[in-house]
């Protein structure tokens, strides 16, 4: 896997700005909890919970896109 898979749609090998954005979105939020010094362990459950759950809501999206492509070629 490649540096570049991470902002690339891999069906069409392109530039994917969701991908892009949410990236750059993660990185930003990932230095700026990383640079303030004794985060309280709230904190530590919302960043979680953001990337987190940014990465299920988007492999989610991913297999209804697939179910919905199944359904429509039966």
């Amino acid at each position: 896997m490649a540096v570049s898979d991470i902002v690339k749609n891999p069906a069409t090998g392109k530039v994917s700005h969701s991908k892009l954005w949410a990236n750059v979105a993660c990185a930003a939020a990932t230095y700026k909890f990383l640079a303030a010094p004794e985060m309280p362990s709230e904190i530590w459950a919302i960043y979680l919970g953001v990337v987190g759950g940014y990465a299920v809501a988007r492999s989610w999206v991913s297999v209804k896109r697939q179910e919905s492509e199944a359904e429509r070629e039966l």
